[in-house]
């Protein structure tokens, strides 16, 4: 901001002060009682002048560093603004802050989205190689109908969770929340695992309300499929899966419980974490990814549902979703 910016920025003000400087002159200059020369009067509409040249240099000067600063800042947006003298730069200086902040978070959350999503690519171009080889090997020898079926279901269900995780951050494009039948989309997502329960010899319990629930049918399928997945993963032959559902001050409880092998206590609070496969994904050598149940955390949140995981090692987990009474979307 140079001195001739700043004068034209306050000639308004300027101009009105010469005016009122001539006005004042022109009544004594009119008043008969008052008896002035015309030198007289030039000399103080000159000295008026100076005065405000005088003013508009000091409040310049004074000004000039926040000036400096402000041009300075655009090179450094990661820092916060500072050195505002008056009640109209610190309000600017705040408004400034507020903005940069806003822009540093929202910088900071796509480069972590961007992250988020290489990390997974390369995790899951690694993870779907297992099921191609398998498919090539079958090739090879006579063909294994079982284990095609197998591997297919598992590629199946990477691409579902491929196109799960692209679509999260666009997340209110593509959901509808509505009345669905609870019971409907849980009887259909056993179906989508039928292989896996009849293969192991897992039996079912089921007692799920026929009342409704607020939620998205699509994702909240992702979610349940996720779930039984593990569960089928870590129980052993023979075992079950009991899933019901209860009901407390109207809001409805699901209930996914297996009598597995359960999740050691100190990896509880980390089986929301990205990338987290815990004791049992490393040690079962089940191709845990560990971005399941991350997705499972952030659809939950996002459809507006809680979740929760209670689990005994050796004795199984029991996860547990709640759908909140909403009576207002009603």
């Amino acid at each position: 901001m140079t001195f001739l910016k700043y004068l034209r920025d306050h000639i308004y003000s300027i101009i009105i002060v010469l005016i009122g400087m001539t006005f004042v002159e022109l009544v004594f200059f009119l008043d008969p009682r008052v008896h002035f020369h015309m030198g007289t009067l030039i000399y103080t509409w000159i000295l008026a002048l100076i005065f405000l040249t005088a003013n508009l240099a000091i409040s310049y000067i004074h000004k000039k560093n926040w000036y400096k600063q402000l041009d300075n800042y655009q090179n450094d947006l990661s820092k916060e603004l500072f050195g505002a003298n008056n009640n109209e730069q610190k309000f600017i200086q705040n408004k400034i802050n507020n903005i940069s902040l806003e822009y540093r978070n929202e910088l900071t959350e796509l480069y972590q989205n961007q992250k988020d999503q290489r990390e997974y690519t390369e995790s899951w171009v690694h993870d779907i190689k297992v099921p191609l080889a398998a498919l090539k090997l079958s090739q090879d020898d006579e063909l294994d109908k079982q284990l095609v079926a197998e591997e297919l279901d598992q590629i199946d269900y990477l691409v579902d969770q491929a196109l799960y995780f692209a679509r999260l951050n666009n997340f209110s494009n593509d959901y509808l929340i509505q009345e669905q039948d609870l019971n409907d989309i849980v009887k259909s997502c056993i179906r989508t695992n039928k292989r896996l329960f009849i293969s192991k010899r897992i039996g079912i319990d089921l007692n799920v309300t026929n009342k409704k629930v607020l939620t998205d049918e699509k994702w909240l399928s992702f979610i349940i499929n996720q779930i039984l997945s593990n569960s089928l993963k870590y129980t052993d032959q023979g075992g079950k899966i009991s899933i019901f559902s209860t009901t407390t001050d109207n809001n409805i409880a699901l209930h996914i419980k297996d009598n597995g092998i359960g999740i050691v206590d100190q990896d509880i609070k980390r089986i929301f974490n990205k990338g987290f496969t815990g004791s049992n994904g490393r040690k079962s050598g089940s191709k845990s990814t560990g971005m399941g149940l991350y997705l499972v955390k952030k659809m939950t949140d996002k459809l507006g549902h809680a979740i929760r995981v209670e689990s005994q090692l050796n004795e199984g987990t029991e996860t547990i979703i709640t759908f909140l009474d909403l009576p207002y979307y009603k």
